[in-house]
């Protein structure tokens, strides 16, 4: 079972702790000669997530699929301390020992918008890998077709809409229809829907406790 997509309140916590240890890595290198550079720390790693990639061009081949591994490190620069987000994509299948693509996808000084935009393109492609169907028959769709209500509630789980409040789901619901319908663009359907995500409560269960003042009166 995955991961749910975290709410902001969530990756705040977790930036704090990621904070935390950049700091301890800044402290241990503060006074390290400049001419040795520290290597990078790995602070948080983020979820895994496999997506498609289409076949190279001239390549009868069908498309590909690539595991796409993101993590959060701290570097020493030349006037102080960064934070990087970093995204590592290795084909499935690819030879043992083969040289992995590596790119340098975020730098920052801060960590909150850092994580919140790892978190974010870790849940846009499992969305995207997931509601490829539902978009390619979108956009073969006629005017006027009929939305079936199993088409809705197909997307309503994937989007996890049981998470959000009424009015989020009723929302999400009229959006679903129009990404349907081939209305909405699934860029853009889909940062809805993360934003919504995000901005949900954190799902923590509270106890309310009930004082009862309990009154008996003595017989003599």
């Amino acid at each position: 079972m995955r991961d749910v997509m975290k709410t902001n309140e969530e990756i705040q916590r977790e930036a704090q702790r990621m904070l935390d240890l950049g700091r301890q890595y800044r402290e241990q290198h503060r006074g390290a000669s400049g001419e040795i550079v520290p290597l990078p720390r790995v602070l948080v790693q983020l979820p895994d997530v496999q997506v498609s990639r289409p076949a190279l061009p001239g390549n009868d081949a069908e498309s590909r699929i690539v595991t796409r591994q993101r993590h959060i490190e701290a570097a020493m620069a030349d006037d102080g301390m960064i934070y990087r987000l970093m995204e590592r994509e290795t084909e499935l299948g690819a030879v043992t020992g083969a040289q992995a693509e590596v790119s340098e996808v975020m730098v920052s000084r801060a960590g909150f918008d850092l994580l919140h935009a790892g978190y974010e393109m870790v849940e846009e492609d499992r969305l995207f890998e997931l509601l490829t169907p539902y978009s390619e028959r979108a956009e073969n769709r006629n005017e006027g077709d009929r939305i079936e209500d199993r088409e809705v509630a197909e997307v309503e789980t994937i989007l996890e809409t049981h998470l959000l409040p009424a009015s989020d789901r009723m929302r999400t619901k009229a959006e679903i229809v129009e990404y349907l319908e081939g209305r909405l663009e699934p860029g853009v359907f889909i940062a809805h829907a993360i934003d919504r995500l995000c901005a949900r409560e954190g799902q923590q269960q509270s106890q309310t406790q009930r004082h009862a003042l309990r009154l008996t009166i003595n017989e003599p």
